[in-house]
């Protein structure tokens, strides 16, 4: 089973956690980062040696940035393409919105 670390106030989380939902796919959640510390445990920093949350892990596959988990699920498990686009161009379009970063 999937295990999303992070907090649920936290953005990057929740989209993680959305995206889970949407795609009505099984995890547990684990509250790290903010009032409830634990980012610099061995076995966290293990997990993503950045300290940062969301950090998914998959068995013993672990992997954080919120984007990059939203790639990963939608391709492992997003087989009916609802919120993956096949189409190339469809995909790029979604994501630059996903990737904008306002400096």
């Amino acid at each position: 089973m999937l295990t999303v670390w992070g907090r649920v106030n936290s953005s990057n989380v929740k989209k993680v956690l959305w995206c889970l939902e949407e795609l009505n796919i099984a995890y547990n959640q684990k509250d790290v980062g903010g009032p409830f510390g634990g980012l610099d445990t061995p076995e966290y920093i293990k997990m993503n040696p950045n300290s940062t949350i969301p950090t998914l892990q998959d068995d013993d596959f672990a992997l954080w940035e919120s984007n990059t988990i939203l790639r990963y699920l939608t391709e492992k498990f997003d087989h009916s393409h609802l919120l993956l686009a096949q189409d190339l161009q469809e995909r790029a379009a979604a994501d630059k919105w996903m990737d904008l970063e306002w400096c």
